[in-house]
């Protein structure tokens, strides 16, 4: 699992070029270099993608959307499935082993003691769940926490009520230029990335207005007030996200039709149509830093040693050492954005797939120096497929750079 180099392309270039000038860089107190020998690990963040779901739509409605039939899943749409269970719980016992947990290690902090603290997004099912699994792999009677289901949590959506209405003028023009990026930068292998999941899915989809064209511009649109980018790419993007839990779960095995075609070398080709569009739209704009801001204030007040109050008034105190969340892929794009960071993996094609976990770590040196470092764990394809862990052999986890200093 070595990080992978990217083609220096122009395209590449202009892109972060592009995003890296949409938000305002923070003050940074990271270090990407590896811990000295009598460096002291005192805490650790965490904050998760939950497990392997199934699409948040149903195979009818992509089935209407395409043109062709999609597989069943065992569950509804946007829930975990058995398989995402297992694999969820086999990442975060490696993380509970890498930061050992289980306090056996002579000589390092004992970061379990008292007990890791716990909070999932109420929103779904599926971060509720995850937020359990994670709980139970840090310690034996762990039990995760969150606001009622369904409630909205400030801290994985920081918008302030109004701030859409108040700045719309702002969105939109967030979106149009996201919309002229596209027409004049789009990279190459997002582009031939565009006409793979065409000819794997629906071939004669450009042939007339009624088929999904997904080489088409993108397009703005409006939905509950805000600017809304669509058409294209955008609705590429998801679709290659539902390849890779088609075959991360396993049902292209023994499949018919398209379904069957699905392997590594169709989600290398389509998964970079995700991440494009992630950058686009999930890792810059004014709305990307405001959704952020609640969480980065409660992960920096930990990272400091201050109490932390979290949204259902639980205070989590100074000596609570290990805090962990169970977010979804946004999160780590907003996180991502607004800390300048940035990651890709030569093992899997799906930069923030299932299970992918930040790990913001604060360690202190013999003389007092306090030193921020972020860890990014993750499972390969194949681990994610298979219900593995970390390959921690091969760079299950790596650290990260960022690039605002």
């Amino acid at each position: 699992m070595r990080r992978s180099r990217l083609a220096a392309s122009a395209a590449a270039l202009s892109l972060t070029a592009f995003i890296c000038g949409a938000l305002a860089p923070p003050a940074s107190r990271f270090s990407a270099r590896p811990a000295a020998s009598k460096e002291v690990l005192e805490r650790v963040a965490l904050v998760a993608r939950h497990g392997i779901r199934s699409p948040t739509r149903s195979p009818e409605m992509l089935q209407q959307e395409t043109g062709v039939q999609w597989p069943v899943w065992p569950v509804a749409p946007g829930q975990l499935t058995a398989h995402g269970r297992e694999t969820l719980h086999a990442m975060m016992r490696d993380i509970a082993d890498y930061y050992d947990l289980s306090c056996h290690e002579a000589g390092k902090t004992c970061l379990s003691r008292p007990s890791p603290l716990v909070w999932a997004d109420s929103a779904d099912d599926r971060t509720r769940e995850s937020g359990q699994i994670m709980a139970r792999a840090f310690a034996p009677l762990g039990k995760a926490r969150s606001l009622p289901a369904g409630e909205h949590d400030p801290l994985f959506d920081g918008v302030p009520e109004g701030y859409v209405s108040a700045h719309k003028r702002v969105l939109y023009d967030d979106a149009a230029s996201a919309g002229a990026f596209d027409a004049s930068h789009r990279p190459d292998t997002v582009q031939s990335g565009l006409r793979a999941l065409q000819a794997l899915i629906v071939p004669q989809g450009c042939d007339s207005e009624k088929g999904p064209c997904f080489i088409r511009p993108l397009t703005i649109g409006e939905k509950k007030g805000r600017p809304v980018i669509d058409g294209g790419p955008a609705g590429a993007a998801s679709l290659a996200e539902n390849l890779l839990l088609i075959h991360v779960e396993g049902l292209d095995r023994d499949a018919t039709r398209w379904v069957g075609r699905i392997d590594e070398k169709i989600l290398s080709a389509v998964l970079p149509v995700h991440g494009y569009m992630a950058q686009l739209t999930r890792r810059r704009g004014a709305l990307v830093e405001q959704k952020a801001h609640q969480l980065v204030g409660v992960l920096e007040d930990f990272l400091d040693g201050n109490e932390v109050t979290l949204p259902d008034e639980t205070t989590v105190g100074r000596d609570i050492r290990f805090l962990a969340f169970a977010g979804h892929d946004t999160t780590l794009d907003a996180l991502a954005a607004h800390y300048g960071l940035d990651w890709h993996f030569d093992d899997q094609p799906d930069e923030t797939a299932p299970d992918t976990t930040l790990a913001f770590e604060r360690w202190r040196s013999p003389e007092g120096r306090i030193t921020i470092r972020v860890r990014l764990f993750h499972q390969s394809l194949a681990a994610l497929r298979q219900g593995k862990g970390l390959d921690l052999d091969h760079g299950g986890q790596i650290l990260l750079e960022p690039r605002h200093q």
